[in-house]
C-alpha cells in the first residue's frame, strides 16, 4: 500500500509540475495565438487540472503492477510504459480537439509528443518506486 501511495503522490507531483511548465513556458504562445481567448478561462482550474492529473496518476500506479511482470520493474519499464499511457491520455484527446478547434497541425504533434514524454517519466517514477520498494505482498491499494 505504501508502495501505491509513494508512486501515485510522486508520479502526480511530476506530470502536474510538468504539465504546468510545458503549458505556461513552451507553448502559452502557440496557444494564445492559436486559440480564441474567449475559449479559456481567465485562469486555469487548477483543481480540475490536479485531479485529472491525479485520476491519471492513479490509473498508471493501479494498472503498472497489472501489465509488468515484478521481475521487469525498474525506471526502464516504468517510462516505456508511461508512453503507452501518454498515447492513451492525450492522442485521442488531441485528435478530437483538432477536430472542433481550429488549431495548427503542429499542435496535434507537439501535444501527444510531449505525452510521451511527461507520462514516460511519471512512469519511470513509478516503476523505480515499485522497484525499489515492492515486496510480494500483494496488499490492494
Amino acid at each position: 500500500m505504501k508502495v501505491r501511495f509513494l508512486s501515485l503522490l510522486l508520479a502526480f507531483l511530476a506530470m502536474f509540475v510538468m504539465a504546468g511548465l510545458f503549458n505556461g513556458l513552451v507553448v502559452n504562445e502557440l496557444v494564445s495565438e492559436n486559440i480564441d481567448l474567449a475559449m479559456l478561462r481567465d485562469a486555469p482550474n487548477l483543481a480540475l487540472i490536479a485531479l485529472g492529473y491525479a485520476l491519471l496518476a492513479l490509473l498508471m500506479t493501479l494498472i503498472y503492477p497489472h501489465v509488468v511482470s515484478q521481475a521487469s520493474y525498474s525506471v526502464r519499464s516504468g517510462f516505456l510504459f508511461g508512453m503507452v499511457a501518454g498515447i492513451f491520455w492525450l492522442l485521442p484527446q488531441a485528435l478530437v480537439l483538432h477536430g472542433v478547434y481550429r488549431f495548427p497541425l503542429m499542435g496535434l504533434l507537439i501535444d501527444p509528443a510531449w505525452a510521451l514524454l511527461e507520462q514516460g517519466i511519471g512512469g519511470a517514477i513509478i516503476g523505480l518506486i515499485y522497484a525499489k520498494f515492492s515486496r510480494p505482498d500483494s496488499s490492494s491499494f
